[in-house]
């Protein structure tokens, strides 16, 4: 189950609802519209919150051959601290997870274990720059790529632009250097490669303008990942999605975390108490 949480911290990744109503997902001719246009929307239609909180999430982790149903509870504080813990049947504690802008703490009280670090772990562990920012980000459904998560408008220059006949996609297709650990990993699978050819799709819902998939993937070598958007609700007056997917897959492995909303509180007080024991051992 280990590597499972280790999928869940990469990616890899939330007010008593009056009334909750999905956005319906109509399949229509979409109009046509323009990257900077579509941008604006993007940008003028981002949540806008100072805190969320999830007191309770039902949280499904899976890889080939297992399948593990959790609990968990989630708080976050825009731009200060993503708070995660993780439950299994009886209450008993699993994990907790803490996000800050400069550090990445996780314990998992079963193992009696702990890690800290700060987000250069990903980098040299991983070879991907990821950010307290992206996750913030990707947790709350707004707009992100794979590499930078950000909305500036002059990114757009490096996207194309298609529709489906229900969302419009944003997408790359370039050939991007290796880093040392991949490189790496293919040279023990006896394949000297230097470069791969990446296809990121970023698909926008058309009535929110917020992202419903996006997606990233080695064509050469059928590994990716991808975070889906499903069941977008207003939460009383704050449109979010009632499920997100994360995706890893490889030739060899497939993992999924799925984190299933039902009740979302915004804009309340919540804390990021984090403790851990003197007897745990550190992993990292």
């Amino acid at each position: 189950m280990r590597s499972s949480f280790v999928v869940l911290l990469v990616l890899l990744s939330l007010v008593s609802c009056k009334s909750v109503k999905h956005v319906v997902e109509n399949h229509r001719d979409l109009p046509n519209i323009t990257e900077g246009k579509l941008f604006k929307n993007i940008n003028s239609n981002e949540l806008e919150y100072n805190t969320i909180y999830a007191k309770k999430v039902d949280l499904t982790l899976k890889d080939n051959k297992t399948s593990h149903d959790l609990k968990a509870i989630l708080r976050i504080q825009r731009d200060s601290f993503i708070w995660v813990s993780v439950s299994g049947p009886l209450g008993v504690d699993v994990a907790r997870l803490l996000l800050t802008p400069d550090s990445v703490k996780f314990v998992s009280p079963r193992e009696k274990k702990y890690f800290i670090s700060d987000y250069s772990y990903f980098a040299e562990r991983f070879d991907v720059g990821l950010t307290f920012d992206c996750f913030q980000r990707i947790l709350t459904n707004q707009f992100f790529d794979f590499e930078s998560c950000t909305t500036e408008v002059d990114r757009g220059r490096r996207y194309k632009l298609d529709k489906t006949d229900s969302d419009y996609v944003l997408y790359t297709l370039e050939e991007k250097a290796l880093g040392r650990k991949l490189r790496k990993l293919y040279k023990k699978r006896k394949k000297n490669k230097e470069f791969s050819l990446v296809l990121q799709k970023i698909h926008i819902n058309p009535d929110c303008f917020r992202p419903n998939a996006v997606s990233i993937e080695d064509l050469e070598e059928n590994v990716g990942m991808s975070v889906q958007y499903k069941k977008i609700k207003d939460f009383d007056g704050h449109l979010f999605p009632g499920k997100i997917v994360f995706k890893a897959f490889s030739d060899t492995v497939n993992w999924e975390v799925e984190l299933n909303f039902d009740r979302l509180e915004f804009d309340v007080e919540v804390s990021s108490n984090f403790k851990i024991s003197s007897k745990y051992k550190r992993m990292y």
